[in-house]
């Protein structure tokens, strides 16, 4: 049986794969990252370090080889992976994320954030993403629920991962150079990681499949499941 290994986003858990879990004939994984979905904290770390950490946890389930679905900075470390361990890569699922580093202005922007989170808490980073994660249009219940993932993410993971996506590399070089089958997956109206940046992978990854989510913001497996399903069933 295929392993789908999920690596979820900023500042989220493996909860967020939780509508998931229903895509059938694979075995899923869903780790937490350090600091996330009640996990202990490790500080600093870097995105290579973030992979290898999913690495020896597949180590230590004994799976080899699996597919690699990364949703935003998750996305992040699965092309470290891609890069760093090719070999373990059966397939590579990019969910909402993209290749490039962050820009002068975005960087500057995360280590005030780190700041911010130091002196006041999470509650800042969760106000400020929640509206970008899901339209205008999701229902009630759904935006709780995505708070109360948000909600269980830990001060030091937090400034832990602010920091690691502030000084990760361009992925960009590692593109072209993919041979696992790969689907980019990108909601249609999100406005983090927009449609373009999936487009430009799609472009650049050799015999990439692309799907645009639309009703989707930036956490499209989450607000539009059956649809984010669907296209993974349809890959796999």
């Amino acid at each position: 049986m295929k392993t789908i290994v999920w690596i979820h986003g900023f500042p989220l858990s493996s909860a967020i794969f939780e509508k998931q879990r229903t895509i059938e004939g694979v075995r899923h994984v869903m780790p937490d990252l350090p600091g996330f979905g009640g996990t202990a904290p490790r500080s600093p770390l870097t995105l290579d370090d973030y992979a290898r950490i999913v690495l020896e946890d597949l180590d230590t389930r004994g799976i080899d080889r699996a597919t690699f679905a990364g949703f935003s900075m998750g996305g992040y470390i699965a092309l470290v992976i891609a890069r760093i361990a090719p070999e373990r890569m059966d397939a590579l699922i990019l969910i909402d994320t993209r290749e490039t580093p962050d820009t002068d202005e975005a960087r500057k922007g995360r280590y005030e954030t780190i700041e911010k989170v130091r002196a006041e808490g999470i509650a800042s980073v969760v106000d400020s993403m929640l509206p970008k994660m899901l339209t205008a249009n999701a229902p009630k219940e759904m935006r709780d629920r995505v708070r109360e993932i948000m909600n269980s993410s830990s001060r030091e993971g937090v400034m832990a991962a602010l920091q690691a996506m502030a000084e990760r590399r361009d992925a960009s070089d590692v593109l072209p150079k993919i041979t696992a089958p790969t689907l980019i997956v990108v909601g249609a109206d999100d406005p983090i990681t927009p449609p373009a940046d999936a487009e430009r992978m799609a472009a650049t990854i050799p015999n990439a499949k692309l799907v645009k989510i639309a009703g989707a913001a930036h956490m499209s497996n989450f607000e539009k499941a059956e649809e984010f399903n669907r296209a993974v069933s349809d890959f796999v």
